[in-house]
């Protein structure tokens, strides 16, 4: 996949207003938290385990050393399946990762696909970096992944996590919409000693 850098300005204006969009609150909570955020938080993960299939639709900046991707994501997960869709203008292109488990394809614009058994194996080798798309999984609808052991995790007021370090990354979770009788995130960072990502959910849709 050929690699163009974008202007310096570019990529700056374009990160910006991804945060800036991204800080408008969705789906405000009562005003009055639970009298026990823990007991909320073990029912609240029941509530999202049950959440088998949904569906996103969002902007995202991704930071990699002196490298910048920014562009729109849409991601659609039925049970172990996923089929993740990536924009990137000024020239980067696209990205579409499809697959279950042990078994991911990648497909770039006028390359023949490849397979890999993940697709952080894939986006490595591909474009030099990589995101952990199994635990993106469970960290989009504000759920620890159970593959992986916990190395903090802060609950906010309501019993959803604010913050949950995991497998070598940090999320952070900036605010939360209301999806049938969920909140779910609206806002997401995630960072690791090599990349960055920053995610805003503009639309969501889930069983």
């Amino acid at each position: 996949m050929k690699r163009y850098r974008k202007p310096l300005s570019i990529i700056i204006v374009t990160f910006i207003t991804i945060l800036v969009a991204g800080c408008i609150q969705f789906g405000r909570p009562s005003p009055k938290p639970p009298s026990d955020p823990k007991l909320a938080w073990q029912e609240r993960q029941l509530a999202l385990q049950r959440i088998k299939n949904w569906e996103l639709k969002g902007r995202l900046a991704v930071n990699v050393a002196q490298d910048s991707w920014t562009g729109s994501v849409h991601w659609e997960q039925k049970e172990d399946k996923f089929d993740i869709f990536w924009f990137f203008p000024f020239g980067q292109g696209t990205i579409e990762l499809k697959g279950a488990p042990e078994l991911v394809t990648m497909r770039l614009p006028r390359e023949e696909p490849v397979t890999a058994t993940s697709a952080e194996e894939l986006l490595e080798i591909r474009l030099g970096w990589s995101l952990p798309v199994t635990g993106l999984r469970y960290w989009l609808l504000g759920l620890p992944t159970p593959e992986l052991p916990i190395t903090e995790q802060v609950l906010d007021p309501w019993g959803r996590l604010q913050r949950l370090s995991q497998g070598g990354w940090v999320i952070r979770y900036l605010n939360y919409k209301l999806i049938h009788d969920n909140y779910l995130p609206g806002k997401v960072f995630l960072d690791n000693p090599k990349v960055r990502m920053r995610l805003v959910i503009d639309r969501w849709k889930s069983n």
